[in-house]
């Protein structure tokens, strides 16, 4: 059964999400153009969970090998 998540990453199976994908246009391109971007939005705003997801997606293509790391607990 899915639910609205109020802590943490988003997993669309387990919770109910809007694709974060859907709402950051030009991210790959700055990746694809070796340029720096940053992604600053309030709490609770889907940044953590759109990273995740870049990564498997960008993982899963080939092209890049990414990694993420959290320094939340620094």
């Amino acid at each position: 059964m899915r639910y609205f998540n109020v802590a943490g990453p988003c997993n669309n199976i387990k919770h109910y999400m809007i694709d974060a994908a859907t709402r950051l246009h030009g991210v790959e391109e700055l990746i694809d153009n070796e340029q720096y971007f940053v992604i600053h939005a309030a709490r609770q705003s889907g940044k953590t969970t759109y990273l995740q997801d870049l990564t498997r997606r960008l993982n899963t293509e080939g092209k890049y090998y990414t990694l993420y790391c959290s320094l939340e607990g620094v």
